[in-house]
């Protein structure tokens, strides 16, 4: 088997005929929606975001993957940065306990841990959101000076 035709097939998946400002996004979104701290829907949100702005689903889907276990590290900490935001006490979840709820019911979990999550997504947006914009805009920055 030549192994540089698989090698151009399987880049090409990745590159899909997109820009270097395209793929950049696709990494960046997908970077940063794979960590949000509720487990099971980045999935959903980011086949809506590659849909809606032509990214490419391939790598932002490999990305989401390889950025699961950033995920579920990042939920307590995402929990606790809402917490202190809106002044709350702190709860006394833990990851596995957190994990465990989401694998027997999602909804159920949604219910049950709804303040947790909320302050949780609060942490994320809070913290995530600017650093993504920041990356993204030195991106476009420094591709721009590369196409010129």
């Amino acid at each position: 088997m030549n192994w540089n035709i698989l090698k151009d097939k399987f880049t090409g998946l990745f590159k899909q005929g997109l820009s270097p400002m395209q793929l950049g996004e696709s990494i960046i979104v997908s970077g940063l929606f794979s960590i949000i701290p509720i487990l099971g829907v980045s999935t959903f949100i980011l086949t809506t975001l590659s849909i809606k702005r032509k990214l490419n689903l391939p790598i932002m889907m490999a990305i989401s993957y390889l950025m699961w276990p950033v995920q579920v590290l990042l939920i307590i900490p995402f929990i606790r940065v809402g917490e202190f935001i809106f002044s709350v006490p702190p709860s006394r979840h833990t990851v596995e306990e957190i994990i465990t709820s989401f694998q027997n019911s999602f909804f159920q979990t949604l219910g049950h841990l709804s303040f947790e999550l909320l302050c949780g997504l609060g942490g994320w947006f809070l913290t995530t959101v600017p650093v993504s914009i920041g990356i993204y805009l030195v991106l476009r920055l420094f591709l721009k000076k590369t196409n010129d």
